[in-house]
């Protein structure tokens, strides 16, 4: 093939290259790429598929510098995990062995319908690596050590380079086929406490979740999985403890940790980092320098910055400067900027005088451990005011940060615009920070080191308090811009702008509500934050910190109502799931509601209405609900919103379902499905689930109540597939448990109904929804006793009894049919009454009821009371035809047809179940409708024929 021109557009797969500007869309969306690895596959894409050697690959993304193979490697795993990210399905970089790489331009796209449907990830980035130098060896070996080690331990001091070797074996790990990795920083966890946090932050676990770990384990077990733990040696016995649960509950997953110390966990394989390699103090030629590595190191970076090259009349001042400095990578990496300029005698003679300094004021001192503190002071002391200023300042942040943001931390220093970026730019060069681009626009990074060491400063100078301020008060500007955009900006651009935020977030939160730094700023923050919990799933952090800033605003006297009513409104719909004082939730979204309308804000009055009808709808309680949907409609009339107006039809058809009205139910629902079709993600309403996943599932659910299994099926895969792609946790566990499995169920499809069982467990670990567990073991119990598994004798008894202890508002009286039916189907009669006996004395819904006295009938047969039987039978198929649900009917003419065939009553059996049967006219595979046609076989042929019409659909549905 021809080579592309410069400007030429490259499309392969869903992606669309422009090499002109550097940019890799994924649809209309940016793919944020590192500048090496844009470069590697400006290389690859150029040859349209052709091979491209390594050789051409080492020129593009590292012209004029010598680098080994393992760079290379290590940037194509990381440009093949980001093309990964967005199009998991295919590989679009193939490798040909010994020679190079070719790019697939030819593959074909992938089915995708938006971008905001893809999964949302929060959890950390893999980071891209520079050049890596001098490591080939050690790579290879811990490549090697891993692979039969399930704990390994890079051990060596500050700056050695722990986290760069560790990283690109993670790299290597995951592109070999090693499994995925997950990258958990511990630098900034200031004691054992808060290990548990961080976990739960890279696994995007709720980190108020009761038993992080078992939710960790939970995600892991049935992964093949790197853990990756950097920087754990201020953390030692709880990253000791972590290990030792994870490898003790999984199978597959193993754990790299770096460290200045060793573990002690059980199994663990340690591996001491050595220093970069040093010249001899006779070595005075560049050619002899340069065979080390360290040298190697000093004479890279400072060529990146500046063009420097070693000549011989520096080689002996370059060596020296590297024994000096042991070797220390980040130490060599500072040191660095200071050839831009100056001669290597001159920056070792600075060098030197810092070491004597040193000296004087701690003589006899293990000097070679102090290497990189004796580095960062030196590095700070050559800073200008400006930049070590704007040094300290940055430190604040959590995370990476833009220049819009450094230019708001630092606005109490009175610099000039275009100092403050003179003194970025200066720290650019001196190696204090470095650029992200994980993040789209360039954004700046600091080394866990130096943030410590600049914070550690910025406390001794007294700055903190004002710094943090600043800080709290961009973070609310932030998430007030969020707030403003949620309603607006689709899902998936909406997250990948503003996830990053909660760090921060909780940092500010510490300060100015937690330590009372400003109260009524932090009582701002949280009210703001409100939309960046609810879409993260934060619910219980999000109750938490709205429940400390209400006692904050009451504490301090604050009148502001539309603020208090935030608060309370955030208070109350986080309470739904969560609270166990069902009256408490009540009280506070009455009060929301009075206070919205005495302020005036009818778009809040919509919020709190809206979770106070579903809050009474979840447990199926029906008698005040009209009343409060009819003041929701003229609210949402009043704040001239659509999308709440959505809400109040889609609650209006949960209503009319509980009331059984299924037709109107099934008619307002298909209605308000094409008309959110036609609009946007973003225009959908975002109160506490995604309604327009909601409306797919609880579409499916009516179908096939209704006696259309085929569509049903149809429906609730499509849900299921868009409640995932969407990533919002409360969404797709709500979707998960109260429809998606239970059609799969319903429909004997158990093999899928088990893997959504296992996604929804995971969510609930994830997201920290605890209160939730007893819905899963409930439809993960029942599905294995359904699918012909052997049950835990005991396992349907104590999921029976946990779901009976669950808050009234995730304890649906569905999830106790599932568990009935699956107790009789495994001979627990008596269990199987007992469960019914419970759930008819507490005020059954009625549209449940004649499934309830079916499976009581089966109850009464397995006691030999056929005669009650058979009268408890014809009730539920009376009761089935009664409340119209076809489903429930056909189950019902069944079982009796079934009994009346065991009397020898076969002409009757057929006279009740084929007028059913022959309502059906689709999915004729499913579980219910195979079982019928196969007794109808059964049965006498002497009573009325099966048409063949409707006996032939089996063969083509």
């Amino acid at each position: 093939m021809a080579p592309i021109e410069s400007d030429e557009v490259v499309d392969f797969g869903p992606f669309r290259l422009c090499p002109r500007h550097r940019q890799l869309l994924f649809g209309t969306e940016e793919v944020h790429l590192g500048g090496r690895a844009m470069d590697v596959l400006l290389a690859l894409a150029y040859e349209k598929g052709d091979l491209v050697p390594k050789e051409r690959l080492f020129e593009a993304a590292w012209p004029h510098v010598s680098v080994h193979e393992s760079n290379l490697k290590v940037t194509v795993a990381y440009l093949r995990r980001a093309l990964r990210e967005c199009a998991p399905s295919h590989e679009y970089i193939t490798t040909v062995v010994g020679r190079g790489y070719c790019l697939r331009t030819d593959a074909r796209p992938e089915d995708s319908r938006s971008e905001a449907e893809r999964p949302v990830v929060a959890a950390p980035r893999l980071p891209e690596l520079g050049t890596v130098i001098g490591r080939d060896v050690v790579i290879a070996e811990l490549r090697e050590t891993l692979a039969h080690n399930r704990l390994t331990t890079i051990v060596g001091s500050g700056g050695i380079g722990k986290t760069t070797v560790a990283v690109a074996v993670a790299h290597l790990f995951e592109d070999e086929g090693g499994g995925s990795v997950t990258f958990v920083d511990l630098a900034r966890v200031a004691s054992q406490e808060f290990v548990a946090s961080s976990l739960a932050a890279a696994f995007g676990i709720s980190s108020t979740t009761n038993d992080i770990l078992q939710a960790v384990v939970s995600i892991l077990a049935r992964r093949r999985a790197l853990l990756f733990l950097d920087t754990c040696e201020h953390v030692l016995n709880e990253v000791s403890r972590v290990c030792d649960v994870v490898l003790t509950n999984t199978s597959e997953v193993r754990i790299l940790a770096t460290s200045r110390q060793v573990l002690s966990a059980r199994h663990e394989k340690v591996v001491r980092l050595a220093p970069l390699e040093v010249p001899p103090g006779d070595a005075d030629t560049a050619r002899d320098v340069l065979r080390y590595s360290a040298p190697q190191l000093l004479a890279a970076r400072a060529f990146e910055k500046g063009g420097y090259r070693v000549e011989d009349r520096d080689a002996r001042a370059i060596g020296e400067i590297c024994r000096r400095l042991d070797g220390a990578p980040l130490a060599i990496e500072l040191v660095s900027s200071r050839l831009l300029g100056r001669s290597a005698d001159i920056v070792l003679k600075e060098l030197d005088d810092r070491f004597r300094t040193l000296r004087k004021d701690s003589p006899g001192g293990p000097l070679r451990h102090q290497t990189l503190l004796v580095t960062l002071e030196w590095s700070y002391a050559l800073l200008t005011r400006d930049e070590a200023a704007v040094l300290r300042a940055i430190s604040i942040f959590a995370g990476s940060f833009d220049m819009n943001s450094v230019i708001r931390i630092v606005a109490h220093l009175g610099l000039a615009l275009s100092e403050t970026f003179d003194a970025i730019a200066g720290l650019l060069t001196k190696s204090m920070l470095s650029v992200d681009q994980s993040y789209g626009e360039p954004r700046h990074r600091m080394l866990d080191s130096t943030r410590a060491f600049a914070c550690d400063l910025l406390k001794s100078r007294g700055e903190l308090d004002a710094v943090s301020a600043s800080h709290a008060r961009l973070q609310l500007e932030i998430l007030r811009r969020a707030g403003v955009e949620h309603a607006t900006m689709p899902a998936r651009k909406w997250h990948a702008t503003y996830s990053g935020q909660a760090d921060d977030l909780r940092k500010a939160l510490d300060w100015a509500l937690y330590s009372c730094g400003d109260p009524m700023l932090g009582i701002q923050l949280t009210a703001a934050g409100l939309p960046l919990w609810s879409e993260l799933s934060l619910a219980d952090e999000s109750r938490r910190n709205c429940a400390q800033a209400l006692a904050e605003l009451n504490r301090i006297g604050c009148a502001d109502a539309p603020l208090k009513l935030k608060l309370i409104v955030g208070l109350a719909t986080s309470n739904t799931y969560l609270s166990a004082d069902p009256q408490e939730t009540v009280a506070l979204l009455e009060a929301a509601i009075l206070l919205a309308r005495e302020t005036g804000d009818a778009s809040a009055e919509c919020g709190a209405l809206g979770a106070l009808a579903m809050y009474n709808l979840l447990p199926g309680h029906q008698s005040t609900v009209p009343d409060i949907l009819h003041s929701m409609r003229d609210a949402a009339i009043r704040a001239n919103d659509r999308t709440a107006l959505w809400e109040q039809e889609q609650l209006y058809a949960v209503l009319e379902a509980l009331s059984c009205d299924w037709q109107s139910s099934l008619s307002r629902l298909e209605k308000l499905q094409a008309e959110m079709r036609d609009h946007s993600e973003s225009a959908v309403p975002r109160f506490q689930l995604n309604q327009k996943t909601d409306v797919a599932v609880q579409l499916g659910a009516r179908l096939w109540l209704m006696g259309k299994p085929g569509r049903a099926v149809r429906a609730i895969e499509e849900a299921a597939q868009e409640a995932m792609a969407i990533g919002h946790g409360l969404t797709l566990i709500h979707c998960l448990s109260r429809g998606i499995i239970f059609v799969m169920s319903e429909c004997h499809h158990y093999s899928k109904a088990r893997s959504y069982t296992e996604i929804l467990k995971s969510t609930i670990y994830r997201h920290g929804m605890a209160a939730w567990i007893p819905v899963a073991d409930c439809y993960g119990k029942a599905i294995d006793a359904l699918s012909g598994e052997l049950p835990s004798p005991e396992g349907l008894r104590v999921a029976r009894d946990n779901l009976q202890s669950a808050s009234v508002q995730i304890r649906n009286p569905v999830y106790f049919a599932v568990l009935a039916k699956a107790m009789v189907a495994i001979g627990q009669a008596d269990e199987a009454a007992r469960t019914i006996d419970h759930v008819l004395q507490a005020d059954s819904q009625r549209w449940l009821l004649p499934e309830f006295l079916r499976l009581r009938a089966a109850t009464e047969r397995a006691f030999r009371h056929d005669g009650q039987a058979e009268t408890t039978l014809r009730e539920s198929l009376r009761v089935a035809n009664e409340v119209g649900l076809l489903a429930w009917k056909l189950r019902s003419a069944h079982d009796l047809a079934v009994l009346l065939k065991d009397r020898g009553a076969s002409a009757e059996a057929r006279q009740i179940l084929v007028p059913v049967y022959e309502q059906f006219t689709d999915g004729f595979d499913s579980g219910d409708l195979r079982s019928s046609r196969q007794l109808l076989g059964r049965l006498s042929s002497s009573a009325v024929p099966l048409t063949s019409s409707r006996a032939g659909r089996s063969n083509r549905n």
